[in-house]
């Protein structure tokens, strides 16, 4: 099986890219460091033309905080869209192809607490996450249009937050949880009497191991999956930021003090997916526990900070 994983060596990719070789795979990276800029349809077409794929696992974006995001929001609606307008049109002259899109769960409608797959399209995006959140919902709406017009094959596969080793280092840039794992492994190692930690602690989270999503990224590809209806990677449950903080606080032997600035916007209070049709599609599959994917995730931050 040869998979070209978009965006392979970052966040998602680099894992998903360790699983699938891991497994026996052949897998291409593509992406600016390995000199393919996916936002050139001719070069993107051209390169995974040479490789070849059985499957594209799009794992390009250009994303990051909720403050990020927002200040930076022309920016991530441009270059999101112009990846995944070119790995359609790519994938359309490949022909057998079958791609795999993390769909984030902030496409869904920012009413909503409870995420059902149904009710994808039954209100607006939070505004805190408008810029990438209507990527997300658009990589659906392509999949769609090109499997009806042209046969493409797409599987789609809404994420929560996830976690866990080689993401950004930069606070900013990085996801929720692996921002605070950072911030609390510095605090230990430089002795700061605080941490401060951005909005107030209450938003609700599911949270999903990296590790967990290129296992199903593994298991849809070896059941030769390519049914187009969106599922949830989902537990059907989360946690508080504030609860969080305790864990790592815990994991990491912090004994300062912990600052909630509020100055930071919380986004959706709540974010928990529905697991029934997950449980449907993958009904045998265990997800690492909290507790432990968080411990992961400190000794890997330890290692390199």
């Amino acid at each position: 099986m040869r998979v070209a994983v978009l965006g392979g060596t970052g966040f998602a990719g680099r894992n998903v890219r360790d699983a699938l070789e891991e497994a026996g795979m052949t897998v291409g990276v593509f992406s600016r460091t390995t000199g393919c800029d996916l936002m050139d349809l001719h070069t993107t077409w051209a390169q995974l033309d040479a490789f070849r794929p059985d499957y594209i696992v799009n794992c390009a974006a250009l994303v990051g905080s909720v403050n990020y995001v927002t200040d930076f929001a022309a920016d991530v609606v441009d270059v999101n869209m112009r990846i995944i307008m070119n790995t359609y049109k790519a994938a359309l002259q490949l022909r057998e192809v079958i791609i795999i899109n993390p769909l984030a769960n902030c496409a869904y409608p920012g009413i909503m607490d409870h995420y059902e797959e149904s009710g994808l399209w039954g209100g607006p995006i939070h505004p805190s996450v408008l810029s990438y959140g209507s990527t997300r919902r658009m990589m659906w709406v392509l999949a769609k249009c090109y499997r009806e017009q042209y046969g493409v094959r797409s599987v789609n596969l809404i994420v929560p937050n996830m976690y866990g080793p080689f993401d950004s280092v930069n606070p900013n840039k990085t996801h929720a949880l692996n921002a605070l794992v950072i911030k609390f492994v510095k605090a230990v190692a430089e002795g700061a009497p605080q941490v401060e930690v951005w909005g107030t602690g209450k938003p609700i989270r599911e949270w999903l191991y990296v590790g967990d999503f290129a296992r199903l990224v593994l298991r849809v590809i070896e059941g030769g999956e390519d049914s187009l209806e969106p599922v949830n990677l989902a537990q059907n449950r989360g946690e508080t930021v504030s609860e969080l903080v305790e864990i790592i606080r815990g994991l990491v032997g912090y004994e300062g003090d912990i600052v909630y600035n509020t100055k930071f916007q919380d986004g959706s209070p709540k974010k928990v997916m529905d697991d029934k049709y997950f449980r449907q599609r993958f009904p045998n599959f265990d997800f690492t526990p909290l507790v432990t994917g968080i411990a992961r995730t400190v000794a890997y931050y330890q290692g390199i900070l």
